[in-house]
């Protein structure tokens, strides 16, 4: 049975082996970011790595307004706006656009923070 490790600590793996192309033992790099105070040993991301940068919260709060909602997802800035619908104080797409982000995740040809912002966009939709 392998060891399961936070999302995070996966991200970070993800994306240092597309920049580096070198392989790198997840353990270790679990131990680092813990260390190096970018998270806690649960997992969860620390202040101070959001603040500098490190790390970019997803999150959402009900009733942004757009320029928020795109500062949070600024892949979705290359669309109109006209495409969004706020329902029930969070920004929506229609449904052949939310299947149209999917064809691009499966594509392989975005950059890791596009397949970041359309995962997490996702996720909860």
């Amino acid at each position: 049975m392998g060891i399961i490790y936070p999302p995070l600590v996966e991200q970070g793996v993800q994306y240092y082996l597309e920049t580096t192309k070198q392989s790198l033992d997840k353990s270790t790099f679990y131990r680092s970011m813990v260390e190096k105070g970018i998270i806690t040993e649960t997992g969860w991301p620390t202040q101070q790595a959001i603040e500098n940068g490190l790390i970019k919260d997803y999150y959402e709060d009900e009733g942004l307004s757009f320029d928020e909602f795109l500062r949070i997802y600024s892949i979705f800035k290359e669309y109109n706006e006209g495409l969004f619908q706020c329902i029930d104080g969070y920004w929506e797409i229609p449904v052949n656009m939310k299947e149209n982000l999917v064809s691009q995740l499966e594509s392989g040809e975005l950059t890791f923070e596009d397949i970041q912002q359309i995962q997490m966009y996702l996720e909860d939709r």
